[in-house]
């Protein structure tokens, strides 16, 4: 896959990113040069797909959050 230029050095952050279309975004956008931030509930999920994207040399961090939780959105977006 080619990688886009307008995605490169981009920091992304994606929420439900460790299954569905989550998952296929934050695999897509990290394919294109983008630096990813994934937030999801569960976390042996986002760790082990945080270890996939870095196996294949993308650069991935993965947060434990809950979209519903307003304070843990909140705090994943910087405003406390």
């Amino acid at each position: 896959m080619v990688r886009s230029i307008r995605l490169a050095e981009k920091v992304i952050l994606i929420t439900g990113a460790t299954s569905g279309i989550g998952r296929a975004a934050a695999e897509r956008i990290s394919a294109e040069g983008a630096k990813v931030v994934l937030a999801a509930r569960g976390k042996e999920a986002g760790d082990a797909l945080v270890a996939d994207l870095r196996a294949v040399g993308r650069e991935a961090a993965f947060i434990p959050a809950d979209v519903t939780v307003e304070a843990e959105m909140a705090e994943l977006s910087g405003r406390r």
